[in-house]
């Protein structure tokens, strides 16, 4: 078996100002998230962006942290793109929830809006080690 896998959950989003809820559950053959890493088809989408998280019900991001501060451009080499966790959070079958809201300013008169729908890639980095 691999030490590592690179997890997907993908939020989709349909209009400007949505707030998608998500749950998804961590692949059972890998004992620890290592990291996060969220990509966004447009980097205009990403001012205002906010992604909350928790894993098993503990609080990774509050549901105010800044998609920015978790995504990075094409100028980044792709073994850096992560946002690495300190603390030990569980893989093994763990329950991921989160809420993710779109930045960009709701469209009024129902207009239609450039760019949408569009899908949130979140890859959590899964591995064995300890």
């Amino acid at each position: 078996m691999k030490n590592h896998k690179f997890q997907q959950i993908r939020v989709n989003v349909t209009a400007p100002g949505d707030i998608v809820r998500f749950n998804a559950q961590t692949d059972k053959q890998y004992s620890r998230i290592r990291g996060i890493y969220v990509s966004l088809p447009e980097e205009r989408l990403v001012p205002g962006s906010l992604l909350g998280l928790k894993v098993n019900n503990q609080d990774i991001f509050e549901d105010v942290h800044e998609v920015k501060l978790l995504t990075s451009g094409n100028q980044v080499a792709p073994n850096q793109k992560f946002f690495f966790f300190e603390e030990h959070l569980d893989a093994a079958g763990s329950t991921v929830e989160g809420r993710y809201t779109d930045g960009q300013p709701a469209v009024e008169n129902g207009s239609s809006a450039f760019g949408y729908p569009y899908a949130v890639k979140i890859y959590l980095w899964l591995t064995n080690e300890k």
